[in-house]
């Protein structure tokens, strides 16, 4: 063989050996999981089969011990005085055993403490009851040493007396008198404090909510942010709630997109964070307001939009490793149009 051929014969082989690391090596995530108002098992079930579709991920799933399921006792028609004497000592019944059952499991509860350090990024599907102080700990002490997090949807709802989780995601849904209301700036595209007096509709009280479900633009708003790199600078999202009145700090956040959340679909008529992140210690945590699925919804409007899936990907391996190698899907949606396709059949080339 030629020292020509050789060479190239090692090149090869170099070449082969190198997209061989990057396939068995792929970024190491744990789902969250357990306990929230959406359809969580679902919703899981939906990014985790996104994320495995890019190729980039393999992917762990975390769910919290099984609560208590017994439904609460309906509630009597008004004035049926019988019915609210039988009603109040249900409820006496169903708080009973509601106790004992988590006395009975509270020693699962304590245990449930994933080994966090396993994994580059978390994923966290979780709205629930607060976590056990082992959990907490753990969890505190993996983004302060470099994991990364990605908040999805309702995970922004959870731990409101949590202040490590509360500085972690700067801003989230929240009571009206928790810290200060946040809103984007659309001049400058900036995060700013706005006070009740500067509010432009003011009848619906200012803790944190959303209108009706509809398609919405998101405007990018740090275009010089990985995750955004080569999307269109607005984008139309899939029909979603549109959070709005995030309540928190604006110290150390860096919103990266923004929505306009308009009046006729009950929203506040200023513009709304969608994506935003800040660092944690050494970890860089995301939150997307994107991604509602309820329990009985037939369609995955929310988490199918190619705009969502890209951006939990992306956010997923920035989170991680603090690059974006995961290309925009050919299905990415336009200002006009929005696109919505299942994870297998998104176009991830690279």
């Amino acid at each position: 063989m030629s020292p020509v051929l050789r060479r190239l014969g090692v090149s090869t082989l170099l070449t082969f050996l190198t997209a061989l690391c990057l396939v068995a090596d792929p970024i190491k995530v744990l789902i969250v999981d357990g306990r929230n108002n959406h359809d969580w098992v679902r919703t899981t079930e939906s990014c985790k089969a996104t994320l495995e579709a890019t190729g980039a991920f393999k992917v762990d799933v975390s769910t919290a011990p099984a609560g208590f399921t017994k439904a609460q006792p309906h509630k009597p028609k008004p004035n049926d005085e019988e019915g609210k004497k039988a009603y109040d000592e249900a409820m006496k019944v169903w708080r009973q055993e509601e106790a004992a059952f988590n006395k009975e499991h509270a020693a699962d509860w304590q245990n449930w403490v994933p080994k966090f350090a396993n994994y580059q990024v978390v994923i966290n599907n979780y709205n629930g009851q607060e976590w056990s102080e082992p959990m907490k700990e753990a969890f505190t002490e993996y983004v302060l040493k470099g994991g990364g997090v990605v908040n999805v949807h309702a995970a922004n709802n959870s731990f409101a007396n949590w202040d490590d989780f509360n500085e972690m995601i700067c801003i989230g849904w929240r009571g009206a008198t928790f810290q200060d209301r946040v809103a984007v700036d659309d001049a400058t595209g900036k995060a700013i404090v706005v006070s009740a007096d500067d509010e432009k509709i003011k009848t619906k009280g200012f803790g944190s909510g959303h209108g009706a479900r509809h398609p919405f633009l998101i405007k990018t708003r740090d275009n010089s942010h990985p995750i955004l790199k080569d999307l269109p600078t607005e984008w139309l999202h899939a029909s979603d709630e549109l959070y709005h009145r995030m309540r928190g700090s604006a110290n150390h956040i860096d919103v990266i997109a923004s929505a306009f959340s308009e009046e006729k679909f009950g929203g506040t008529d200023m513009h709304e964070p969608m994506i935003w992140w800040a660092s944690f210690g050494q970890g860089r945590v995301v939150t997307t307001s994107m991604g509602h699925l309820w329990a009985g919804d037939k369609e995955f409007i929310a988490l199918h939009c190619v705009g969502f899936q890209t951006i939990l990907a992306r956010s997923a391996e920035w989170a991680a490793t603090g690059k974006v190698t995961i290309p925009v899907p050919a299905e990415f949606p336009t200002k006009d149009k929005e696109s919505i396709v299942e994870p297998s059949k998104v176009t991830w080339k690279r």
